[in-house]
């Protein structure tokens, strides 16, 4: 090493790195691509994936353990065996599908094989039979496989068979020797057809090919009889590979006569992981994807490594498991993987990078919420984190270095807290944190800070949020309390006095860009707008959002700000993303009208066709300038997350875009974001529901025309459309239009169903469109509709009806009499009618008198409380004003009185609105478990002084000493205080009020008993009426509302029990309520 030049030892270290680092990318890519997953809890029969194919309608459909499933992109349909039915597949256990040139569907099972027909409703089994040498060789159908003309061919457990169209009959053919009697030899796996139209087949002992001269299967001898082989597969170019259930893959040159092995090397992480292959696709881009027992391997065009894609257990955009079995590539390119535990897609020509933070991973970010993202001429990338401090992500090996602050080291970082990164192109990484600015020097490996040192050259602020380094190498800082630069030697110039100067009172500056033309252009991140800044004249201009002006800036809080190459100023805000033109100074704004949903705009980035990509909390946004519409990638396309972060956006020299946000940081080169146009995307009918019934309605429908014709009593329809675009159902959305009906078009969303109820008789048009996530719309489909009209509307009907019309004036011509003695009969009906209504009408004149009655009373109840309350006030009030004080206890007697009249006022009010609401419905009882024995005798205690006072002897005689029930305590106390206060109310004094309580099982008895004035008994029901006037004259007498008995009965009832009254005049009333035990 001593002889070796030390330059020459520097550039071999450099190319051994650089060899390493490469080798390293290729392995990583692996992780670039975000599969989505199907799984049972999406609608999924099973989760075993055989096979996997498109129909040429659109549809999906899926070959499982446990069922056929046919897939729209948003729901499951699946055919499973049905004993004792007709139209049903023999087995639930599929195997391989295919679609012949009638569209008929052939479904290869391990009981049969099955036909299912163009519109999916018919099914067609078949299965093999002793006596019949042209049905099937075996029942077990491994395979189906359409040849280059047209041809079917089955493989089953015990031979080949070529289908017959013409005569609905197979043709057998065996492994040469072994055609007597059953044979391992002629168990079929696969089949497969080479360029020269040569049938291949694999078998558990080895490859075959079949000679249809002498009609034999021959052997392949290039390839052990000891190989069980799971899939053939030719590819583009001629070759065949042969995959083996262990030994990895065999690639065979027919043009050479080479087989060449591709197998897993342990020693090399770029060869095919694993020698269990089951599943081989050719993708229309020429890469190839091997499916093995751990994982997908793809060998891109033009390369020999392959990347590797395996299942992790925390990460739910990676494959659901490890185990492939099946691959598939649909219309709209998108791959679709068939595991052991689920189905998963993916666009391969969307080549997404994310990193985040992992606890499973060892090189992961150290926070999920990442904010300032600079890449060095090292391809180093900085990263600034919410809490994590600085990271550096090496791209090429993506090990992740963290500089972090530590308080006893004056050369680390000022704070975990980063905001911007930026850089000389050199050695120099410039650092904004919520400490203080620092430079990272590369070739040291240390830090220096700069602080506020108030007053002196220094920062304006330490807490410093945006950076930028002009084209005179001045480094400008904003911060939020200021704008100052630095010549990133010594010298510091603030710009507070300047921004006085014009009138700038928002100080935190949060985007700081140069344009081509030299000028400053600085963001304010509250309410200050844009600023213009021409440094060679020291002058400052704002631009700031005006409401009457629509070529103002939309929002005057600034996020980011670029420009393109042709000039154009960009501006993001909170609100809205705005183009300046700075000649005219005028602002064009972008939105939701371009289809911008999320206009909280954090970061804008520029692709070579100037169109700007925007970082928002809806998403990334490409905003294609030319035809003003925009196309939204979130977190169903593979994002970290839909919501981002400011100062988080970068794009490097290669194109690469990054995206910082909540969850990590998203990487990608824009050409390959772009979804291209799917050519046949195409708008169709899946299903019509009339009168909410899918079954028997085919006599109606003629889709393949466009035309529904309904009778007039199905005049109810659903309408279920379909679009097979795969790549993000969940951003398809629907428009209809039905002429005669609707004025405008209707937005329906990602909504695929249309309804219509109660269509009258007439024709109608139904207009449908779909639109994709990038505004592409699909071809218009037309739907005529005519709804019949009813048979007592038909001609036939008409005919009729005149001729009844004719026979009615010649039949009432001669009955002119009948109708006069008719009339004469009604005539007097009419007059004993309008007698019963006199009396009627009298009784409500009378029921209204009782009613005004009811409500004078009730008035004269609400003003004596009233009364006494402003006469007290006002007694209170005057006695206040003289000079001696109001003596202690009268001024409790005054309170008192306050106090006794307010409550009996509240009470009164209580009752009217209880009453109110129970009248309403609206009244609710809390029902609990209760103790009615203590319920009843405390309400009798509460109110035996009261009793007492008024002369009158209470008394409480329970039969139980406890009885639990179900009620509403408070309720049934009220209940109670009614009876007790009315028997107190009508007994005169030296009379006695008993209460007693018995039990009867199901039902408890409560009954108040006094000595009072007694009820007529004509009155015993109409007292419980406050409306009623039978026992007017003695609640006058007396006083009250009348409104407790109607309470207390209406909470009786809603317990579900009964309140009754026996009493005699001038003896005493006993009032007796029975309540269940139980509330059901």
């Amino acid at each position: 090493m001593k002889g070796l030049p030390k330059r020459v030892f520097l550039i071999v270290l450099v190319v051994i790195i650089c060899g390493l680092s490469f080798s390293e990318l290729a392995f990583a890519r692996g992780e670039d691509i975000k599969f989505r997953r199907i799984t049972i809890e999406d609608g999924l029969s099973q989760t075993t994936i055989n096979d996997i194919y498109q129909d040429k309608q659109g549809y999906m459909w899926i070959a499982t353990s446990y069922g056929l499933n046919r897939y729209d992109g948003k729901k499951f349909k699946v055919y499973k065996y049905n004993d004792g039915e007709e139209v049903t597949i023999p087995s639930n256990f599929i195997c391989k599908i295919v679609e012949d040139k009638q569209e008929n569907l052939w479904v290869a099972t391990n009981k049969g094989l099955s036909k299912i027909s163009k519109d999916r409703k018919k099914i067609q089994n078949y299965t093999s039979d002793e006596k019949d040498n042209n049905a099937l060789s075996h029942y077990n159908t491994r395979y189906v496989f359409i040849d280059s003309k047209n041809r079917l061919w089955v493989g089953t457990e015990q031979g080949l068979n070529l289908y017959d169209e013409k005569s609905d009959k197979f043709k057998r053919f065996y492994v040469e020797g072994f055609n007597d009697e059953y044979n391992v030899e002629n168990y079929i796996l696969t089949i497969e057809e080479d360029k020269d139209g040569v049938i291949w087949v694999g078998t558990r002992t080895g490859v075959l090919f079949l000679d249809e001269e002498n009609g034999v299967l021959k052997r392949f001898k290039e390839v052990s009889e000891d190989e069980y082989i799971n899939k053939i597969y030719t590819l583009s170019n001629g070759e065949i590979l042969i995959a083996t259930e262990e030994n990895g893959i065999k690639k065979y040159n027919k043009k050479e006569g080479t087989i060449e092995d591709i197998k897993n090397d342990e020693n090399n992480k770029n060869s095919l992981p694993h020698n269990g292959v089951d599943a081989i696709l050719e993708d229309d881009n020429g890469d190839l994807w091997i499916g093995t027992n751990k994982g997908i391997a793809v060998k891109r065009k033009g390369k020999n490594n392959f990347e590797n894609y395996i299942h992790k257990e925390y990460d739910q955009k990676s494959l659901t498991d490890d185990y492939i079995i099946s691959l598939y590539q649909d219309k709209s390119g998108l791959i679709w993987v068939g595991t052991y535990d689920g189905l998963n897609n993916f666009n391969p020509k969307v080549n997404l990078k994310s990193y985040i933070k992992s606890e499973f991973e060892e090189n992961s970010l150290s926070d999920n919420m990442v904010y300032g993202i600079y890449e060095d001429n090292e391809g180093l990338i900085w990263v600034g984190t919410n809490g994590g401090g600085l990271n550096v992500i090496n791209k090429y090996t993506n090990e992740i270095k963290y500089y972090q602050h530590d308080s006893e080291n004056i050369n680390s970082i000022s704070n975990n807290r980063v905001w911007q990164v930026v850089g000389d192109g050199n050695n120099e990484i410039w650092i904004a944190t919520s400490g203080g600015l620092d430079k990272f020097d590369k070739s040291t490996g240390l830090f220096t800070r700069y602080k506020d040192i108030y007053g002196e050259n220094s920062l304006v602020y330490n807490d410093v949020v945006s950076l930028h380094i002009d084209k005179e190498g001045i480094l400008w800082i904003g911060t939020r309390n200021g704008l100052c630069s630095f010549d990133r030697k010594s010298k510091f110039i603030d710009y507070s006095e300047l921004m006085s100067k014009y009138k700038i009172s928002d100080r935190y500056i949060s985007s700081i860009y140069e344009d081509s033309d030299g000028i400053l252009w600085i963001g304010c991140g509250y309410d200050g707008g844009l600023i213009r800044f021409d440094r060679k004249n020291m002058t400052m201009k704002s631009y700031t959002n005006d409401e009457d002006d629509v070529n103002s800036l939309s929002y005057n809080s600034i996020k980011s700000i670029a420009e393109d190459s042709k000039g154009n100023l960009w501006i993001g805000t909170a609100h809205g993303l705005n183009r300046l033109d700075k000649e005219n100074e005028k602002f064009i704004r972008y939105g939701e009208n371009e289809g911008i949903t999320n206009t909280y705009i954090y970061g804008i980035l520029f692709d070579d066709e100037d169109n700007p990509w925007i970082s928002t909390n809806g998403g990334i946004f490409k905003l294609n300038v030319k035809e003003n519409k925009a196309e939204n990638f979130d977190v169903t396309d593979g994002l970290q997350s839909n919501e981002f972060n400011i100062y988080s956006y970068y794009r490097n020299k290669e194109g690469i875009m990054y995206f910082g946000g909540i969850k990590g940081i998203d990487s990608f080169d824009p050409k390959e974001m772009s979804r291209e146009y799917l050519e046949n995307f195409k708008i169709k009918i899946e299903s019509v529901l009339v009168n909410g019934d899918e079954n028997g309605n085919a006599k109606y429908l003629d889709l393949d025309k466009g035309k529904i014709n309904l009778p007039y009593d199905k005049n109810n329809i659903s309408i279920e459309l379909f679009v097979s675009d795969y790549r993000n159902p969940s951003k398809i959305s629907y428009s209809y239009k039905l002429k005669k009906t609707d004025n405008k078009w209707i937005d329906n969303e990602n909504n695929n169903n249309i309804n219509y109820s109660n269509l009258h008789p007439g024709k109608y048009e139904l207009q449908v469109m779909a639109r994709d996530s990038v505004g592409n719309l699909s071809d218009e489909l037309s739907i005529n509709i005519v709804i019949d009209n009813p048979p007592w509307l038909s001609p036939i009907a008409y005919l009729i009806y005149i001729i009844c019309v004719i026979i009615l004036i010649f039949f009432g011509i001669n009955h002119v009499r009948i109708l006069e003695k008719i009339v004469e009969q009604r005539t007097l009906q009419l007059h004993n009618k309008l007698l019963e209504n006199k009396k009627l009408y009298n009784k409500i004149i009378e029921h209204e008198q009782y009613k005004n009655n009811y409500f004078i009373n009730l008035s004269h109840e609400l003003r004596t409380p009233l009364n006494v309350i402003l006469s007290t006030e006002k007694l209170v009030t005057e006695l206040n004003k003289k000079e001696e004080h109001i003596d202690k206890s009268k001024l409790e007697y005054y309170m008192s009185v306050l106090n006794r009249n307010s409550k009996r006022l509240l009470s009164l009010i209580n009752n009217i609105i209880d009453t109110a609401k129970i009248d309403a419905g609206f009244y609710k009882l809390n029902i609990t478990e209760n103790d009615i024995v203590y319920l009843v005798e405390e309400v009798v205690l509460s109110m035996k002084d009261f009793a007492e006072d008024s002369g009158l002897e209470l008394i409480i005689d329970p039969e139980v000493e406890e009885k639990v029930i179900e009620c509403d305590a408070e309720n049934i106390e009220r209940c109670i205080v009614n009876l007790i206060g009315n028997a107190i109310k009508f007994t005169d004094r030296g009379g006695k009020i008993e209460v007693g309580i018995s039990d009867n099982d199901e039902y408890v008895t409560i009954n108040v008993k006094d000595t009072g004035i007694g009820i007529e008994e004509k009155n015993y029901e109409i007292i419980f009426d406050r409306f009623s006037q039978g026992y007017r004259n003695t609640t006058e007498e007396y006083g009250g509302s009348g409104l407790g008995l109607t309470f207390t009965k209406q909470i009786i009832n809603l317990h579900k029990g009964d309140i009754f009254v026996k009493s005699k005049v001038g003896v005493g009333s006993e009032f007796i309520i029975i309540l269940p035990v139980k509330q059901y």
